[in-house]
């Protein structure tokens, strides 16, 4: 394992999924989202506060999950008329 806390967060929120027989196709049934969201949040690349709040209803300890992050900003579309 790296010294890096996040990798070790990632690390052990896993190695929970695996030892807890929790896929991530499971979870994202549950959550009602695509399985590649779930590791964007396992990750820490996105983590919503709902989705997040959800995983922890689940039985997900809050302390292996990353902390709250909204959806990268997309830009304005312009109006043209």
């Amino acid at each position: 394992m790296s010294d890096h806390p996040e990798s070790n967060r990632v690390d052990e929120l896993q190695a929970y999924l695996a030892k807890n027989r929790v896929s991530k196709k499971e979870l994202a049934k549950q959550l009602g989202v695509h399985p590649s969201m779930i590791s964007r949040i396992i990750s820490g690349e996105r983590a919503p506060a709902s989705r997040l709040e959800k995983l922890v209803e689940l039985g997900i300890p809050r302390e292996l999950l990353p902390e709250p992050n909204g959806p990268p900003g997309r830009p304005r579309r312009r109006r043209t008329r």
